[in-house]
């Protein structure tokens, strides 16, 4: 390991022959519930050279190819493949490349507001080791997504995904259990009668607890997370059958069309008869049910 350099300055640069692509928080509403500012991925040349004095925000960065190094404890340390560069908000970090083989790194970029633990409790930045293929392929399925179609239901399922594969790195093996089967049992029964009473008696946890886990395995409280999925599910059904919105709103738990309306309006961002009518569905290859 080298010896940190005496003066670190503030540093974004790319080099030259460096690839990157990104998404911002603008381009998938859904950041706003992990608090997701930006993700992307790089293949890194030489030249590409990053320094933070005081970020106004975490991060992390994932090796999956070739290997750059990165500033821990005040010295340069080796970042190959299957390791994970965590800086908490306002910490000094810094990476780079020296050799000539690209590094290929998958980043995320969270609002200062985050308090996931495992990102605010270590107060310096940390070198961890971790398989950050999923990550990266999320990554590129969410920029592939917003660079394309762009669909709304598509992209609140990739950003899912996203965090769900930042929270295996950030916190491995810590997946409850009784949270995965609370959901399939909702899935299961999106019609039915739940609230939190319901599914807490369903988890086998206090309302309080099942709060607590839900916001840090989804960024949402309880209830929010049941209509998030139902309306997920209404628009799989919008786009891909003929079904009447009365039929799935009483499909998804809403007795009145209305209501289901505006639910799906504030999550999705349009009203079901738009949202549909986006979709430019071809009628013969609408399965009816």
């Amino acid at each position: 390991m080298d010896g940190i350099p005496k003066n670190l300055f503030e540093t974004h640069r790319l080099g030259v022959g460096t690839r990157e692509w990104l998404v911002s928080a603008r381009q998938v509403p859904a950041f706003k519930f992990t608090q997701t500012k930006f993700a992307g991925y790089s293949e890194a040349h030489r030249g590409y050279q990053f320094v933070r004095q005081s970020p106004a925000f975490s991060q992390i960065l994932a090796c999956t190819e070739g290997e750059g190094r990165v500033l821990v404890d005040g010295k340069w340390q080796r970042c190959p493949a299957g390791h994970v560069y965590v800086t908490p908000s306002r910490a000094l970090c810094a990476y780079e490349i020296q050799s000539n083989a690209p590094w290929k790194v998958c980043w995320v970029i969270f609002d200062e507001t985050l308090r996931l633990p495992s990102l605010t409790l270590d107060r310096v930045p940390r070198l961890v080791q971790a398989d950050a293929l999923g990550l990266h392929l999320a990554i590129e399925g969410l920029c592939h997504e917003a660079g394309a179609e762009a669909e709304p239901a598509g992209l609140e399922l990739w950003a899912a995904l996203v965090h769900r594969e930042v929270l295996r790195i950030l916190q491995p093996g810590q997946a409850d259990p009784r949270l995965s089967q609370l959901w399939l049992r909702v899935r299961q029964d999106l019609g039915g009668v739940w609230d939190l009473q319901r599914m807490s008696r369903s988890s086998g946890m206090s309302n309080e607890s099942l709060r607590r886990l839900c916001q840090k395995h989804t960024g949402r409280p309880p209830l929010s997370q049941l209509t998030h999925l139902r309306m997920l599910f209404a628009a799989d059904l919008l786009a891909c059958t003929q079904e009447k919105i009365s039929s799935i709103a009483a499909r998804v738990g809403y007795e009145d069309a209305f209501a289901f309306s505006n639910a799906f309006k504030r999550e999705m961002g349009l009203p079901p008869s738009q949202y549909r009518a986006r979709q430019n569905i071809v009628p013969s290859a609408i399965s009816k049910r």
